[in-house]
């Protein structure tokens, strides 16, 4: 029963004010002249939070008035307004989706809810809504702009319907609904590797993408071997780290190489038993500190001695 052509759901409406003269239809009913015609001004509409307007407008098909040919629009399946050619009306509704449908008075039904389709009215905003009629007086509904409407409303004599009680009343209309608020993503924090085990760290700085220890450093691995001979009857594994620079194949072959050299000097320089010492790399993956800062990567670029297991 109802065409809707061109509907957009999403209709930028400008403050536009449109003004309809009086008329002069009138209409016998049992002997009492009712005036079907009035005129009216949309910029009165007074919306809220919780309110919308739809205007609906019947252009005079021809500049010819069809007698008998009104159009009765439903909204919800409740009676809002009839139209005959020449008129328009505007009412205000509660706002969110609701079901909108036009039924040709000519078809002599009752269900309002014949061929609705589902349209979404945003609060405090007004929509428009131009009616035809198909030669068989079926109703061809079209949303427009608010500057297509006042040229509808321009193009020739259209008068507000009069006569009419609507069934549809915007009262205790839900209140509007917040968006859900955003969900806090919160990174995990990051768990830094503390060393509990017997080790001695070294200060030793390699260049970019090197392995072997500078001569300034000799110092630091002397210090590495006063510590072995700490625990004469324990074995001892040098560990290389890196910070999170570069990939993670690149920064773990970078501290196994790291770690062997440190290993190889001190059995070539410092006589210890190659079978009591071992070197490990471990790359980024135990960091002590951040790698976002200087200072924290620094820490984490470390040559470590470590005493797995105290001999008894």
């Amino acid at each position: 029963m109802l065409s809707l052509k061109q509907l957009s759901l999403a209709t930028a409406i400008a403050a536009t004010t449109f003004a309809a003269s009086a008329a002069a239809a009138t209409a016998p009913v049992n002997g009492v002249t009712w005036t079907k015609s009035a005129e009216g001004n949309l910029n009165n509409l007074q919306l809220t939070d919780r309110t919308a307007a739809v205007v609906f407008i019947r252009p005079t098909a021809n500049n010819v008035a069809v007698a008998d040919s009104s159009t009765n629009i439903g909204l919800d399946g409740r009676f809002l307004t009839s139209l005959q050619d020449g008129h328009y009306s505007a009412s205000i509704v509660c706002a969110g989706d609701v079901k909108l449908s036009a039924v040709p008075t000519a078809a002599k039904i009752n269900d309002l809810q014949a061929g609705a389709a589902t349209i979404n009215l945003k609060a405090g905003e007004t929509q428009y809504f131009l009616v035809g009629t198909e030669q068989d007086y079926t109703p061809v509904l079209r949303q427009v702009t608010a500057e297509e409407a006042a040229q509808a409303l321009q193009a020739a004599p259209t008068f507000k319907q009069n006569h009419q009680i609507s069934r549809v009343q915007a009262a205790n209309c839900p209140a509007p609904v917040a968006p859900a608020p955003a969900p806090v993503v919160t990174a995990p924090a990051t768990e830094y590797y503390v060393e509990t085990r017997p080790n001695v760290r070294l200060n030793i700085l390699f260049d970019f993408d090197k392995s072997n220890i500078k001569s300034q450093y000799r110092g630091e691995v002397t210090k590495a071997a006063d510590f072995l001979k700490q625990y004469p009857d324990a074995n001892a594994v040098v560990e290389g780290h890196t910070d999170s620079k570069g990939t993670d194949a690149y920064n773990q072959a970078l501290s196994e190489r790291r770690a062997a050299a440190v290993r190889d000097a001190l059995i070539r320089d410092h006589g210890i038993n190659p079978s009591r010492i071992s070197a490990q790399g471990f790359g980024e993956s135990r960091p002590v500190a951040t790698n976002d800062t200087a200072e924290g990567r620094a820490q984490n670029r470390r040559v470590m001695v470590v005493i797995p297991s105290e001999a008894q």
